[in-house]
């Protein structure tokens, strides 16, 4: 019997014995699906199409009759789910998530049988993972207490929820890393009941990412939803027919394509031509994409994987040598074709990259142990992004997910998420150990490997369509795992996973939810977060006084004039002092709120920029008007008199602020 299929019942556990743990316990369980329940409740009662109210129905009663298949639905349709929300005629509805929140509320109300078997790994971690994340948003709407954010939430919650909507509090992000968590240990727990999931889930998985390969293949084609079409109109090259995150998609494509290669090399005969033509359909899908990172990750990925089996025979230590090599060796490789093939667009890249790590840096240091509040980053970014990087975007989440995580939920928040994903691999890397020719173990591993190292140059766990079939491909390989150790050595592998002092841990757990919740009180307390001034940020050097008294200073290539979240409009007072027409009149280029950059001259005599700023979120931190000089110059070469040697662009004089 092939590794992973077959799930060993344990001496002296009863396979229809009740749930362990707190789903004994139907207080947690009534607590933890009330939310769930307003949610789909006010989904199937309110103003949302029918179509939509008929799919949410049959995903939840399908979830309360038979869990695994209702698992199964969610998996097919959730990494589809724009897809689906065009076809029954409500594309802005988030369908996929709606149909997960149903699942998740049947299972957690519905009493389970259970059987001992495979374990959700880092348990623990998940759970203080999970009371971070909603002390994180509590403390976040305790900041915001005296706007209309919080009253709005709880008033729209549904439209919040599945709708494009303001998400000022960070609910969506919030609820989408909650449903990671619990998709992720529902799927091992329904392993053990039914150990046949191993073949049905990754047949759903490459099904759905076929499905979705198809669909930006046809959006080549000139055929699609409305949605996709416009935009491969406006991008002209970079194509995702199922989801608007192109980088995303790429990173989701990278991760099952992994899985149906596993898939094809452990069928045998005719049954690999499905699963072959399914990893080469989802290849294309990739491909289309154009996501760099996804290129480099699924390559990477693949490489030490296939090093990894190939020296299974060998000693540990040769084998972690050769493992290593390989690695290094596909890393250097892919900066050696990076620089050659765009060596414009990799060094702009690169630095804009760092400019964001140094943001985040200052974020963290700004709030270290709970993070500045899920779903904060890019809302937050104004106060912290250099000028640079205000001018291009606005306002942006990080480009590194694993920094954003420590951003949003700090360096306690980081540690958890990272024990969490730590804990599936190390079950993973032990069973492979054992069964190195376990090929569907090894793809999904490898899929799951490549799809990290697409977080380290973005952020697909922001995106639904991209996080459910993680958290499930992330079970299945936990669950897969910890089922080849148990069938190697039943009553070892039980002994080793399980926790010598229930009582003594659950009491751990509490203890660090409660010094979670101790630590957002003060967090809570210390108010919002202020602006820090830095010519790093705004990128002024100091102030100076002109001859005739007029206070200025000099602005660098980029430089953001700041002001605070309740002024309407500024008047910039703004030259460029010489006539020599190699310098003036000097192009300045005015961006606000990352619109498109508009374009003034500046000239040796005082003029007044005007910016009206009435189009910012008014729970903006700060308002920034952003200014690009087209080049820089040093006033010492070309002004008599001037000592003044830095690279500067123009001056700008006392703004302003009219509320």
């Amino acid at each position: 019997m092939r590794a992973g299929v077959y799930v060993p019942i344990i001496a002296g556990a009863d396979a229809g014995s009740p749930a362990p743990g707190v789903w004994r316990s139907t207080p947690v369980r009534a607590a933890l699906a009330a939310i769930p329940f307003w949610v789909v409740a006010a989904s199937l009662a309110f103003n949302i199409g029918w179509p939509t109210k008929l799919v949410i129905a049959a995903t939840l009663a399908l979830a309360i009759a038979a869990p695994v298949h209702g698992l199964l639905a969610a998996a097919a349709v959730a990494p589809l789910g724009q897809l689906a929300a065009a076809f029954i005629d409500d594309p802005d509805f988030r369908i996929g998530e709606a149909m997960v929140v149903a699942f998740l509320l049947a299972w957690i109300a519905r009493p389970h049988a259970d059987r001992r078997g495979p374990r959700a790994p880092a348990a623990a971690a998940a759970w203080l993972l999970a009371c971070a994340i909603v002390a994180s948003m509590a403390t976040v709407a305790w900041r915001l207490r005296a706007t209309s954010a919080p009253t709005d939430a709880v008033r729209h919650l549904i439209y919040m929820y599945f709708y494009p909507s303001a998400n000022t509090l960070g609910i969506v992000d919030a609820a989408r890393l909650l449903e990671m968590l619990a998709l992720a240990a529902v799927t091992v727990i329904l392993f053990r009941e039914r150990p046949r999931i191993a073949v049905a889930l990754p047949a759903i998985l490459v099904a759905s990412a076929t499905a979705a390969a198809i669909s930006s293949v046809l959006v080549w084609y000139r055929i699609g939803i409305a949605s996709a079409l416009a935009r491969y109109a406006v991008n002209g090259y970079r194509i995702s027919g199922h989801v608007a995150d192109v980088n995303a998609a790429g990173s989701y494509f990278a991760m099952v394509v992994c899985l149906a290669v596993g898939m094809a090399a452990r069928a045998r005969g005719a049954a690999r031509l499905p699963w072959i033509a399914a990893a080469a359909t989802i290849a294309i899908g990739l491909w289309f994409s154009e996501s760099r990172s996804a290129f480099g990750s699924v390559g990477l990925a693949a490489a030490v994987a296939l090093a990894a089996i190939a020296t299974s025979r060998l000693s540990r230590g040769a084998r972690a040598a050769i493992v290593g090599a390989v690695f290094v060796a596909v890393v250097v490789a892919a900066g050696v074709v990076a620089q050659r093939v765009e060596a414009g667009r990799t060094q702009r890249g690169a630095e804009l990259r760092g400019q964001f790590t140094t943001t985040t840096f200052r974020m963290i240091e700004a709030r270290p142990l709970l993070g500045v509040g899920v779903g904060q980053y890019a809302r937050l970014s104004p106060l912290f992004m250099s000028a640079e990087l205000a001018w291009t975007y606005g306002a942006e989440n990080a480009h590194d997910y694993f920094l954003q995580i420590a951003a949003e939920l700090g360096i306690v928040g980081f540690v958890l998420f990272v024990i969490w994903i730590a804990g599936g691999f190390a079950i993973v890397l032990r069973a492979l150990r054992r069964t190195p020719a376990d090929a569907r173990l090894a793809g999904a591993a490898t899929g799951l490997a490549a799809f990290l190292g697409t977080c380290a140059t973005g952020h697909p766990l922001l995106v639904g369509e991209a996080t459910y079939p993680f958290a499930l491909q992330l079970g299945l390989a936990a669950a897969l795992a910890e089922s080849t150790l148990l069938n190697r050595d039943p009553i070892g592998a039980w002994a080793a996973s399980s926790v010598a002092h229930p009582k003594r841990r659950r009491t751990a757990i509490a203890a660090g939810a409660a010094a979670i919740a101790l630590g957002a009180l003060v967090s809570a307390w210390r108010g919002p977060l202020g602006l820090a001034r830095s010519d790093s940020i705004d990128g002024f050097y100091e102030w100076e006084t002109a001859e005739d008294g007029t206070r200025f200073r000099w602005t660098k290539e980029f430089a953001s004039v700041i002001v605070p979240n309740d002024v309407g409009r500024v008047r910039i007072p703004i030259r460029v002092p010489t006539d020599r027409p190699t310098i003036a009149p000097m192009p300045v280029y005015v961006s606000i709120a990352g619109s498109r950059p508009s374009r003034m001259l500046v000239d040796a005599s005082w003029s007044v920029l005007e910016a009206d700023l009435s189009a910012f979120d008014p729970l903006a931190p700060v308002r920034r008007v952003n200014l690009k000089v087209e080049r820089t110059w040093r006033p010492a070469l070309y002004v008599a008199g001037s000592a003044e040697m830095r690279p500067v662009g123009v001056q700008v004089g006392e703004v302003q602020s009219i509320r």
